[in-house]
């Protein structure tokens, strides 16, 4: 239960990945009181990953992700409206088209591909996005404004050209919890409307050193989603 109407955030959000930081995300949004709720994943629950998966039993074993999600946020919040898709979205475009309708995209998801894919959609769709990842005992989250200014690329550029793995480098479940649930409360800031947004600054997690700190970067000069969405390039 909720303590009042005024703590709760309204809105849609399209959740992107329903792993370990989507499980954190989906649990801490569904109780914020969010009135539509997507889930987008195309994998099955495994063993290996009830660790960090919070939302999966063993009984879930085999199953797909986003129906047991569906299944156990249902449960736990009866009013909260959830639509499914067991798919993988790895293009600006297919993104984008999910989204529509959606007040708001968190990128969850566990590769370069989508996670790029999420922020050119963010930036030349015009859709707010909150990035998340976590790989061993390090994680980092930021928003990304509608049309960027500035954006992923204008930090990282490109993907890199090998992406580490939870199942090569681990992953702590405290790790991707703490930064699902910030990554739950960056939304609702935005949707409510409330606080400063991470937009041009990365907050990262480091459990190793217990540190955190905030990354600032700008707009870079030779961004091409930026320079596109600003109408520099034809």
């Amino acid at each position: 239960m909720h303590d009042s109407p005024e703590t709760e955030t309204k809105g849609s959000v399209l959740l992107l990945g329903a792993g370990g930081l989507g499980s954190a995300v989906a649990w801490a949004l569904a109780g914020s009181g969010i009135a539509r709720l997507g889930i987008v994943d195309d994998d099955t629950v495994a063993l290996s990953n009830l660790h960090r998966q919070i939302l999966y039993r063993v009984r879930d074993l085999g199953k797909a992700k986003v129906a047991q999600a569906a299944e156990r946020l249902q449960q736990l919040y009866p009013a909260l409206q959830i639509e499914i898709h067991a798919e993988r979205l790895q293009t600006r475009e297919s993104i984008a088209a999910r989204a529509s309708g959606y007040d708001l995209l968190i990128d969850g998801t566990d590769n370069f591909c989508s996670r790029f894919a999420a922020n050119d959609a963010a930036v030349l769709d015009a859709i707010p996005l909150v990035h998340g990842a976590a790989i061993g005992l390090r994680g980092q989250l930021c928003f990304i404004p509608p049309g960027g200014q500035p954006c992923l690329r204008c930090l990282f550029d490109t993907p890199p050209p090998q992406e580490g793995s939870c199942r090569s480098e681990g992953v702590w479940g405290a790790l991707v919890g703490e930064v699902g649930w910030l990554m739950a409360l960056e939304a609702s800031k935005w949707l409510r409307g409330v606080g400063e947004p991470l937009q041009g600054r990365l907050l990262t997690i480091d459990l190793e050193s217990s540190r955190r700190r905030i990354v600032t970067w700008k707009v870079h000069p030779t961004c091409p989603v930026c320079q596109l969405a600003s109408g520099s390039l034809t």
